[in-house]
């Protein structure tokens, strides 16, 4: 750690949070004790330079130093709350990472099982860089905590979820609460924890959280009947929880037996036995009620005015974050909408450019598809997909501006009409880089007017060389090639395969990036053959099994066995390819 430490204004700071992630989450693990020192100066001097995820980090990690050497967990809480407003403030995802993790390992710590395994779940889904082995020791404590949580007995006396010395401390149960709900934005699992929070904060035996549908005018919430999770829903204006979302008062019945509002009826069908019960609406910023808590059976005595009090606090957290649940609801909803929308859109461009020419009709597509199976092989991110999968869509839209004498001519072009046809490239990015996007996507225009560079630098229209190709311009020149040789075109059939498996073998360090050449070549038969093939209506019953059990690089290795040593299997996998291969020929 030191080099990184001598001088902290010339370090790459993203190189420092993943040196940190590597040297730290294995201490984590064994229980070892940090270098204070360290993280001291990590602090300081990140504190100094305005790098405040990087001082988020060491707070983490200094409050899990403290715990371990005996801090009190209140002090701990503060300095991880700290942590996590400067971590989230920074919008920085590895800081966040080990923010929650840290907070999921004190709860675990102090046998708040439940809420460790929330927090720690909820590390795991903060994605921070592929396959990181971070995540694999976060998983391991996942599973440990599953097991325990699994093995743990439901006790008829209170749970011992906070410190004694600090059990009273309102304060300590709200931060609890609000810190756990506040990483949660599904609907149906924040009604769960919520409700749990709040059975453990008041130590009673149960808790339901009904939230107010304004449409119907319903309350309803998730509940445990039997051994599922069903919804259940009422009118808004019926039972003691309907009449506190219509009235607004908060009711503690110390009798149920003996309240107007409580329905008997219930218990006698449960079997259950309802002694005191608190009931209080929830409010949102604007003090509109969204919702009530029920909480039954509190486990020593009644329900106090501290009951009240703390679930009045606890209510404004839950209420604002209930509320931003069900925007993110809404929003999730809109932004799947559009993404429908805007993969149409892409698709109908794709069709439009492929409809220009009836022979190359569904190349866009299959090249699509290509990339995809190469993207797959080389463990790419659903982000990274995603942009490689729209360039690929999208890679000869440029072919608008390319004359039909010229894109439709029957035999080979002049060499005029080919320096006319790879104008369609520098077109391509034209078109594309005035399309407003998001940042996500601003590279899809690189990507796609990059699909005939060649690796040593030969290809067009940049004349890139190497890595300066994107990837997913590499990736498409690999899927483009060769689906470009194993199609049918104006002036020739469909090459053989083993020559358009030759052609890819020999584009190695040339044409092609050597390890995409690898990562195509390790594809299964089955799939090359069904992106070939590219219909839906080809069933390939029992063939499937065996175009799977091979890929293309054992494929080219049969197909240069002389006959007389090909096996009876390699016999009926080269059968069977051609059968496929061939299928739509006349197409």
């Amino acid at each position: 750690m030191g080099k990184f430490l001598q001088n902290i204004e010339d370090t790459d700071i993203s190189k420092m949070k993943e040196f940190l992630l590597d040297s730290f989450f294995e201490r984590v693990c064994l229980d070892k004790l940090f270098n204070n020192k360290d993280l001291n100066n990590i602090h300081k001097s990140s504190i100094a330079t305005k790098n405040f995820d990087l001082v988020s980090i060491a707070m983490s990690y200094l409050a899990l130093n403290n715990y371990r050497q005996g801090a009190r967990y209140y002090q701990t809480l503060n300095l991880l709350n700290d942590a996590k407003y400067l971590a989230n403030s920074s919008s920085d995802l590895i800081a966040q990472k080990i923010n929650v993790f840290c907070c999921g390992l004190i709860e675990y710590y102090e046998k708040n099982i439940e809420v460790a395994l929330n927090l720690i779940k909820a590390s795991l889904y903060i994605k921070i860089s592929s396959n990181h082995k971070f995540d694999d020791a976060i998983l391991k404590y996942k599973q440990k905590i599953e097991a325990e949580y699994q093995q743990k007995t439901i006790s008829s006396t209170p749970p011992s979820f906070i410190p004694n010395e600090i059990k009273d401390d309102a304060l300590l149960a709200l931060l609890q609460v609000g810190r756990t709900i506040a990483i949660e934005t599904n609907i149906d699992s924040l009604l769960t924890i919520i409700a749990q929070q709040i059975q453990q904060a008041l130590q009673a035996d149960r808790c339901t959280v009904f939230l107010l549908d304004e449409e119907t005018n319903e309350l309803w919430s998730k509940v445990a009947l039997g051994l599922e999770m069903q919804e259940i829903r009422f009118a808004s204006n019926k039972g003691l929880a309907g009449h506190v979302a219509t009235s607004g008062e908060t009711v503690n019945i110390k009798n149920a037996y003996e309240s107007e509002y409580f329905n008997k009826d219930i218990d006698l069908q449960t079997g259950y036995k309802t002694r005191n019960i608190l009931c209080m609406p929830i409010r949102n910023l604007s003090h509109q009620i969204v919702g009530v808590f029920q909480v039954l059976n509190k486990f020593n005595g009644d329900f106090t005015q501290k009951d009240e009090d703390l679930l009045i606090a606890i209510g404004s957290s839950a209420g604002i974050a209930l509320e931003n649940a069900h925007l993110f609801s809404k929003q999730k909803k809109l932004i799947e909408e559009q993404k429908k929308l805007f993969s149409s859109f892409i698709n109908t461009l794709s069709v439009s450019i492929d409809a220009r020419d009836k022979i190359t009709s569904g190349h866009s597509k299959r090249v699509t598809l290509y990339a995809n199976l190469i993207c797959e092989k080389c463990h790419l991110s659903e982000e990274e997909k995603e942009i490689i999968k729209i360039a690929s869509l999208l890679h000869d839209i440029g072919k608008i501006g390319i004359k039909d004498s010229v894109l439709q001519k029957e035999g080979r072009l002049t060499s005029d009409e080919y320096e006319h046809i790879k104008e369609h490239v520098k077109l391509t990015h034209n078109i594309l880089s005035k399309v407003y996007t998001t940042n996500n996507f601003k590279d899809v225009a690189r990507i796609a007017s990059s699909h005939h560079e060649k690796y040593d630098g030969t290809g067009y229209f940049k004349g890139l060389k190497g890595e300066q190709i994107p990837l997913g311009g590499r990736i498409l020149a690999v899927s483009d090639v060769f689906d470009a040789i194993t199609s049918k075109r104006h002036y020739r059939d469909k090459m053989k395969i083993k020559d358009a498996l030759q052609i890819m073998i020999n584009g190695k360090n040339t044409h092609f990036d050597e390890n995409l050449v690898n990562a195509f070549m390790s594809i299964s038969v089955y799939e090359i053959l069904k992106v070939i093939v590219n219909d839906a209506t080809v069933k390939f019953n029992e063939d499937e099994i065996l175009l799977k059990e091979f890929n293309l690089s054992q494929l080219y290795d049969i197909l240069n066995i002389e006959n007389s040593s090909i096996a009876e299997k390699q016999k009926k996998l080269l059968e069977t390819f051609d059968k496929y291969y061939y299928y739509n020929s006349e197409g």
